[in-house]
């Protein structure tokens, strides 16, 4: 079985099209606790490994820049591609000292325990909610999310295709193929990605 990465102009492709969505900049956050109580298998009690959340998918500066993050969530028209750089500091927008009460993460998720080691709770049918206050009642694009989030990995399979990347969306995050919350959350056939989109990996 051969492996494959996604060619750089289909990632392009993607970043343009999240772009153009109406996501509020908080949805890695969200994201982030999703995957984590897939990890922990609960909704209450979470702990929430932004840092680390920000490194594995949204890095995109390997230096010491200020801002290494290319977060391409954002509720602006016609945004500048600057102002979607995120510095170095993500506890400036995740730490429970940080969070204001109307804040869209604090409609979907509560701080049970604060300080550095913080516990989380999502709520129940938490879908719902993240699609209403982060989304603008709008599902998000899932081939295009994922090959963005995927941009840097590759992919052990003899024919590479879109739904590739679903699967390897779904089992990152916890969700299932045509479960409810997948369902509700995210859009499916919003890409034109197919084996063609795709370069084998040496």
């Amino acid at each position: 079985m051969s492996q494959y990465v996604l060619k750089p102009e289909t990632v392009r492709k993607s970043l343009h099209r999240l772009i153009g969505e109406s996501i509020h900049r908080m949805f890695p956050g969200y994201l982030c606790l999703q995957q984590q109580s897939t990890y922990e298998g609960r909704e209450t009690g979470l702990s929430f490994p932004y840092n680390e959340f920000f490194d594995d998918y949204l890095r995109v500066r390997e230096d010491d820049s200020d801002k290494p993050y290319f977060v391409p969530f954002t509720q602006a028209k016609n945004p500048s591609l600057n102002a979607l750089w995120n510095n170095k500091n993500v506890s400036g927008t995740y730490a429970p000292s940080s969070l204001r009460p109307t804040a869209p993460l604090m409609k979907i998720a509560e701080i049970e325990e604060g300080g550095h080691n913080s516990k989380w709770g999502i709520e129940s049918r938490h879908w719902e909610l993240a699609r209403h206050h982060l989304c603008g009642g709008n599902q998000i694009p899932a081939e295009s999310l994922a090959a963005y989030l995927f941009r840097d990995y590759a992919f052990e399979t003899d024919s590479p295709s879109a739904y590739t990347l679903i699967e390897t969306f779904t089992e990152e995050f916890g969700y299932e193929f045509g479960g409810e919350a997948f369902s509700h959350l995210y859009q499916t056939s919003d890409s034109n990605i197919s084996v063609d989109s795709f370069e084998e990996y040496d």
